[in-house]
């Protein structure tokens, strides 16, 4: 029998379609689906009852009411109360399960380094704790611990010294302050947005210069000579030559603000000389006021004083230890490392593998935003005093260290209980309000209990004072001296401008925004002009070495027009401390 080729295409064709008509095929795509839903590493969705639950998100200083949706004991969604969250905070359940943790713990080594290091210090030599979030209870327990420690010293970036009332303004002037976009509370500050006028000055055209009413494109770093010249210490001819602006934009900027009152002007860290023009310009008392703070326990005042970090002398810190479990404000590590003596020993508390991690030889893990327990620091755009606790959601992960708790047994300092302490303090004092989300009311803290207001802030309450700080006599004061210009280098001819963002762990699930899209720059990323590309050497995506006189880092090109020309768009990089810097293409 000969079989052509025509009879095999017959067969095959009629085998296809025969087994269609077959449980075989079907019954194999139901079984792919079923093994491929089992394989192990396949998350299982939490079962249980649907609750939910009432916090403060800790990631950074605006402390956004939260309202948790949680299955049993597991948060599976997370939402502002009275306000919406951030991309961060509504993410932040992701983070306990973050890959870039630190997987393991140098606790009992670091112990025995650190005793031996403190008994064997010179006298000329101190032990510091370098706090990058001040302002909480557990920046307290720091301050107790270096007090009891001889050549103990409490190191912190400065807090800004005065708060804001966004919604008395009827006129704003951002020096370069991303006021829309994450500097205050989002929820207070988009209430208010409808309120004032917004006219920002700043160098690149940031979100918030986008959302502004007036965008004042002045030449980068020359804000100082903007507000002096509204202060009246510069011609407006000479702060339109420094500035870039035209004349008559300078001239009139001082009537706007007078005319339109109240009026704020702010910039990022409410820089004295930003402080000393509100006064002149009538806002102390009515949009600015004295930064305030939660009362403490009275024994509590005995601890150290924070010191700026260039007040330690070079060489002189014997043992270093550096809390950033939560994100806060940097010093870039060529700052610190000129004040480790030769022998230094460095110690690390962090929840991720970046960051100071890279520069210790003892890396202490702690827990996370919801595992932590921890209060939130004053908010930049809160007049009254007020004091909320990040309730913990999960629980941490075996093997974490507690900093704070940490430290203070190293020193011989109660710390266990700290913020039932101060909480205690707060209601002792008997004024202010207690504000519950799950209920949404608001009583005076004379009207609860003890325990119960110890249980509220649990639950996710809120206190505020009565009133804001008592005011100073709102005098005219010497105008702060203009800083001094760093001054031009041929070697680097960009101007870095940073770009805010978060520090610290952020959800995977925000790749799309900060990897994938660029929508916002991540840590590993800038963005130049096409012109400074070219003259670079450098096209979009490729890698490169941004550099300046303190320190450089390799980084991804992100080409952008939107990008002024001689400006290098950077998003907050610690290890990079100048203003001046250069693109090396690698």
């Amino acid at each position: 029998m000969t079989i052509t080729r025509r009879d095999l295409i017959q067969f095959v064709g009629g085998s296809a379609l025969g087994t269609l008509f077959t449980p075989a095929p079907w019954r194999l795509i139901t079984d792919t689906a079923l093994w491929s839903e089992n394989w192990p590493g396949i998350p299982r969705p939490a079962r249980g009852e649907i609750r939910a639950k009432f916090t403060n998100c800790s990631l950074c200083n605006a402390g956004c009411a939260v309202r948790a949706r949680c299955v049993g004991d597991r948060p599976v969604s997370l939402a502002g109360v009275g306000g919406g969250l951030c991309p961060f905070g509504l993410t932040a359940h992701h983070l306990p399960f973050h890959p870039a943790r630190p997987k393991q713990s140098d606790g009992k080594d670091a112990i025995a380094a650190v005793t031996a290091a403190i008994a064997g210090r010179r006298p000329s030599e101190h032990v510091v704790v370098l706090d990058s979030r001040p302002g909480r209870t557990a920046s307290w327990t720091y301050r107790r611990a270096m007090a009891a420690l001889p050549g103990g010293l409490y190191v912190s970036p400065p807090e800004p010294p005065v708060a804001i009332d966004l919604r008395s303004a009827r006129t704003v002037l951002s020096l370069s302050a991303p006021l829309l976009d994450g500097w205050g509370t989002p929820a207070k500050v988009f209430a208010a947005r409808d309120g004032f006028r917004l006219i920002q000055a700043e160098a690149v055209e940031s979100r918030t210069a986008a959302l502004a009413d007036v965008w004042l494109p002045i030449r980068p770093g020359t804000e100082e000579a903007l507000a002096m010249s509204i202060a009246g210490e510069l011609s407006a001819a000479e702060a339109a030559r420094i500035t870039g602006l035209a004349e008559h934009l300078v001239a009139s900027l001082p009537q706007e603000l007078q005319k339109n009152g109240p009026a704020l002007v702010i910039d990022a860290g409410m820089s004295p000389g930003v402080v000393e023009l509100n006064r002149r310009l009538g806002a102390w008392g009515r949009t600015v006021f004295p930064r305030p703070e939660a009362p403490v326990p009275e024994s509590w005042r005995k601890a150290a004083p924070p010191t700026e970090l260039a007040a330690v002398s070079d060489g002189s810190v014997r043992v270093l230890w550096i809390d950033e479990s939560a994100p806060g404000q940097y010093f870039p590590w060529e700052a610190i490392e000129r004040k480790l003596a030769a022998n230094a020993l460095v110690a690390v508390f962090t929840s991720w593998m970046g960051g100071y991690a890279r520069r210790a030889p003892f890396v202490l893990p702690t827990a996370v935003y919801p595992e932590r327990l921890d209060d939130v620091p004053m908010a930049i755009d809160s007049a009254a005093a007020t004091f909320r606790i990040a309730a913990p959601l999960v629980s941490p992960p075996p093997g974490v260290i507690n900093p704070e708790e940490f430290i203070a047994a190293l020193a011989g300092v109660a710390a266990s209980d700290a913020l039932r302490q101060r909480a205690a303090a707060i209601h002792k004092r008997g004024r202010g309000t207690l504000l519950t989300y799950a209920d949404g009311k608001s009583v005076p803290v004379r009207d609860v209990k003890s325990e119960d207001f110890w249980k509220a802030l649990n639950a996710g309450g809120r206190w505020e004072d009565d009133v804001a700080q008592a005011l100073e006599p709102a005098a005219r004061r010497p105008f702060p001296a203009p800083s001094p210009q760093a001054a031009k280098i041929d070697d680097y001819p960009l101007t870095i401008i940073t770009e805010s963002r978060l520090a610290g762990l952020a959800s995977p699930s925000l790749s799309q925004i900060y990897q994938e899209s660029n929508v916002r720059l991540a840590a590993n990323r800038v963005a130049l002009h096409p012109a400074d590309a070219s003259s670079c050497g450098v096209v979009d995506g490729a890698h490169a070495v941004l550099e300046s006189q303190r320190g450089k880092r390799e980084v991804t090109v992100t080409v952008d027009a939107s990008v002024r020309p001689g400006v290098v768009l950077v998003a907050g990089l610690a290890e990079i401390g100048a203003a001046s810097a250069k693109v090396v293409r690698l």
